[in-house]
């Protein structure tokens, strides 16, 4: 039975507290709430509710005394006083004690509303109920200042519960500061708060010293914005009340900081009147900082620092309380200052609350400087990450890929797209490397080559390979096993993509470049033992690619591999020069033209001069080669390319022929001397078979007999093929010791032709010689005997090579570029191959298709023409076939054109390719001199 009416109890009392919470948070209730809270923020509100309330409480106890009369009805005021000293103040709750005193002495003593003596029992209540109130007033104001504490603790503890969200959300520094500024100011009741911070690197290293003046203002609350940027603007002090914080690390609590300006002493006064302000203000700085010192040591209290003043535009400060800003390792990361204009307004336990919240503000700029770090470490390394060219991917236990950078996605999902099982690798790699596959190697292959063609065709190769990540098992089928798995188990693996087409290629162009320098040095050593020089070269600038011994022997000097021609002539002083002294263009050079057209020149004689200043002969043989045929290293390494405008690669083997030259030049005097020697007693004999054939003798004397007649004209006519000889000889000998005398004069060329070919026909019937031309006249400045000399020798050579007869047809005309004359002589014989044509016109030479027809001659006639040509300027060189006949073409210099000298010999600018056929291919012998080649 106890037990039920303990239950119904428990049942009403939560009743009872269920309709006071409904009545509580009712609307009604609330309105009255409201009503109330903005009533006891009006003005006299106190005053009006003591009042009412002691009118109204004394109208509810006359009521009361007629219907039911209590011995002492003043105790109904106790809760109205009660009321007011706990939800207004003490001083209104006295003001309702007095107030319901007086109600009591007035109306509930008798007589009502008159003054009186009180009797015994009356002053007996009176005292008991002004006791009793005073006793409740007690009571209700203890119980307003607990909830006053309360409320304000709940403040606070609200403040740092916002303090400690934001702390654990914001981390941008600015707005995070503030919010501990103003929290600071809404718990100390300080005027203003300020943040300042000393300068940090990234890795939270102080950049300055531990100084006020070096530290900036981050955060400021309680000041205008004018002030704000003032204060931005404006250099931060570090002395004076701020030293023991920026300085030391210490906390600073100054109840009034005008007290704490420093004061002159009395003995003093004099000094310093004699001081100047500077003086002074050095004085003043150096005893603060021994008060700051002396604090931070604990040897004084604040009382005892000194203040150096405030700057201009400052708040005026009478309450000053600043904490340090320390980090982990105990330096000064920054401080909070606050301030008030009153003085005393801080207390020990605002003191506490500084401390704690500048603790929060460090730790919070410790954990936004950590989260910036991690921030911009994470984004460099997601930019890492993603620029390396080898693919990168994580993947877990089912193979799903967890991150991989930009490279491993295009690779993945293009094998992914194929559907010849080229993804299957990478699956068997990740079974291998997370242990699910179960092999008998104990280190089984986690490698594997896959070799992809890309969207242009491309084939690379890539070395797949993979290794596991060991850690907490979080895949999903960890999750579904809902087996924790030890710290060390294997949680996945990492796959690297390695794109190893390159390092393959280097490898095979090593070993290509390795045999290509084995075929070199092979090749060196070959050719070094060569007796001749020989050395190869490539492009239009003929560059070096490699020389023997003897070659560099010839040119006197170190010729470097890759080094041009001409920049090799130039650096040691080389000129090349024509077999008759003369300088050699560049371009004529058998080298250059070699590597510039393609062409394959035969028993080229040049003469070098060396950088000593002597003087070689040589002779050249030059060939074009495939530089494939080099090697394929060597080929890509010198960039070879077998088109005419990046040149040709060329051999060139070239001879010293001084010892021919020599032994020449002694066989040259040598028929000299028999040409000189022979020409007197070939006049006498021809001189006295015409005295006897022809002579007065004959007609006085017995007359000849017919053979006689025929012995002398035999006589006659071999003397005259003598004298012609030795007249050629001659002309030899004064051609090679460049003593042939030219009476340079204009000449009408045309004149000149029809005059040798009258003279050249009388000696044929078989023949028809024909002079044709379409001008009147064409005029060189020639030595008219020379060339009527070549003419004649042109003629009879077309007329002895044409055993059938036929007719020989001579061509004058004006070249088309009207700087030169053209003359041709065609005919029909028995024609030259073309083997043996760049030889004719050497010193007896002849075709060997001559002798087999039986036509004599001394082979003197073709090289006494192209030396008398060569100078006066011109040339010659000839077209023919095989038993199709002969053409040989004559060029001269118009009387109108100067001769010009050739261009430097080491210039490089390119050269007008010699007529088809001209002596510039020439194999024509060693004496063979280079004509002048056409501007």
């Amino acid at each position: 039975m106890i037990q039920s009416a303990r239950e119904r109890a428990t049942r009403l009392t939560i009743s009872a507290r269920r309709v006071k919470n409904a009545l509580w948070s009712s609307p009604h209730g609330l309105r009255l709430r409201g009503a109330v809270i903005n009533g006891k923020q009006t003005p006299y509100s106190g005053v009006v509710i003591s009042a009412g309330g002691v009118f109204i409480v004394t109208l509810l106890i006359l009521l009361s005394e007629r219907l039911f009369p209590a011995p002492n009805p003043g105790v109904i005021y106790l809760p109205l006083a009660a009321f007011v000293a706990y939800y207004w103040n003490l001083r209104y709750g006295i003001l309702t004690a007095v107030l319901s005193l007086i109600s009591i002495y007035l109306i509930l003593i008798p007589p009502i509303f008159g003054f009186k003596t009180p009797s015994v029992n009356d002053m007996a209540r009176l005292v008991t109920d002004a006791a009793v109130l005073v006793f409740i007033l007690a009571l209700a104001r203890l119980a307003a200042n607990r909830r006053e504490r309360s409320e304000r603790e709940a403040s606070r503890f609200a403040s740092l519960n916002s303090i400690g969200l934001a702390l654990a959300s914001e981390l941008d520094e600015e707005p995070l500061l503030k919010l501990i500024a103003h929290t600071a100011c809404d718990l100390t009741g300080a005027g203003f708060a300020a943040f300042t911070l000393r300068p940090v690197d990234q890795q939270g290293q102080p950049l300055v010293p531990s100084r006020g003046e070096f530290f900036h203002l981050a955060a400021v609350v309680g000041v205008s914005p004018e002030q704000e940027e003032m204060f931005r603007q404006t250099p931060l002090g570090g002395e004076g009340l701020l030293a023991p914080i920026f300085r030391h690390g210490h906390t600073v609590r100054v109840p009034d900081a005008l007290a704490a300006m420093q004061t002159q002493p009395a003995d003093a006064a004099s000094h310093d009147q004699r001081d100047t302000p500077s003086q002074r203000r050095v004085r003043a700085l150096a005893t603060a900082r021994a008060a700051a010192l002396a604090y931070s040591r604990g040897e004084t209290g604040h009382r005892d620092l000194k203040s150096v003043g405030i700057p201009h535009g400052h708040p005026v400060v009478r309450s000053f309380l600043g904490a340090p800003l320390l980090d982990r390792s105990g330096h000064v990361r920054g401080g909070l200052l606050l301030g008030h204009t009153e003085p005393d307004r801080f207390t020990e336990e605002d003191e506490r609350l500084l401390v704690g919240l500048a603790s929060q503000a460090a730790t919070a700029l410790e954990n936004a400087r950590l989260y910036s770090a991690a921030q911009s470490r994470a984004r460099e390394l997601d930019v890492i990450f993603d620029s390396i060219s080898d693919g990168i991917s994580l993947v877990d236990l089912d193979g799903e890929v967890i991150r991989e950078n930009r490279a491993a996605r295009e690779l993945r999902i293009q094998l992914a797209d194929r559907p010849d099982g080229a993804f299957a690798p990478f699956q068997r790699l990740v079974a291998r490397a997370t242990g699910q596959e179960p092999l008998d190697d104990p280190a089984p292959a986690t490698e594997s080559v896959l070799r992809i063609t890309t969207g242009q065709n491309e084939r690379r190769e890539y070395l797949l390979s993979a290794a596991p990540v060991r850690g907490a098992a979080s895949s999903a089928r960890s999750r579904r096993a809902n087996d924790p798995a030890p710290a060390d188990s294997i949680i996945g693996a990492v796959l690297v993509w390695r794109d190893v087409t390159e390092a393959h290629q280097l490898i095979a162009e090593r070993r290509a470049r390795e045999d290509a320098d084995a075929q070199r040095e092979l090749l060196q050593t070959i050719v070094d033992e060569l007796p001749s020089g020989v050395y190869l070269v490539h492009g239009p600038d003929a560059r070096l690619i490699l020389a023997n011994r003897a070659a560099l022997n010839v040119w006197g000097a170190q010729w470097q591999t890759g080094q041009p021609m001409a920049e090799f002539f130039r650096a040691n002083g080389i000129q090349a020069l024509r077999p008759d002294r003369q300088p050699l263009a560049f371009g004529d050079l058998a080298t250059v033209r070699s590597v510039r057209t393609g062409e394959a020149i035969h028993h080229r004689e040049e003469i070098i001069r060396q950088p000593n200043g002597s003087h070689l002969p040589v002779l050249l043989n030059t060939v074009t080669v495939n530089s494939s045929l080099l090697g394929r290293a060597l080929h890509d390494e010198l960039q070879l390319n077998e088109t005419s405008a990046d040149g040709y690669t060329a051999i060139v083997v070239l001879q010293d022929v001084t010892p021919l030259k020599e032994s020449e030049r002694l066989k040259d005097e040598f028929i000299a001397m028999a040409a000189h020697e022979l020409k007197t007693p070939m006049a006498a004999v021809k001189g006295y078979a015409e005295m006897l054939t022809h002579g007065p003798g004959s007609e006085s004397g017995a007359p000849l007999e017919d053979w006689q007649r025929e012995a002398l004209d035999a006589i006659d006519s071999a003397t005259t093929r003598l004298v012609e000889l030795t007249n050629d000889l001659l002309d030899v000998a004064r051609l090679q010791a460049d003593r042939l005398d030219l009476r340079m004069e204009p000449t009408d060329l045309v004149a000149l032709a029809r005059r040798v070919s009258r003279r050249m026909q009388v000696t044929t019937q078989r023949h028809k010689l024909i002079v044709e031309s379409d001008e009147d006249y064409v005029v060189a400045n020639v030595d008219a005997s020379r060339i009527e000399q070549v003419l004649g020798n042109l003629l009879s050579n077309a007329i002895k090579y044409s055993p059938d007869g036929g007719d020989v047809r001579l061509n004058i005309h004006s070249h088309a570029d009207g700087r030169h004359a053209l003359i041709t002589v065609r005919d029909s014989g028995i024609g030259i191959s073309k083997e043996q044509q760049g030889r004719l016109f050497s010193r007896f030479v002849r075709a060997d298709n001559a002798r087999d027809h039986g036509i004599g001659g001394t082979g003197l006639g073709l090289y006494l023409c192209r030396e008398i040509l060569a100078r006066h300027g011109g040339r010659i060189w000839l077209e023919s076939q095989l038993n199709q006949g002969s053409v040989f073409s004559v060029e001269l210099p118009l009387a109108s054109v100067m001769y010009e000298e050739p261009e430097d010999p080491l210039g490089a600018g390119p050269e007008a390719a010699p007529a088809p056929g001209a002596d510039g291919q020439d194999s024509s012998g060693l004496l063979a001199p280079s004509p002048k080649p056409l501007s």
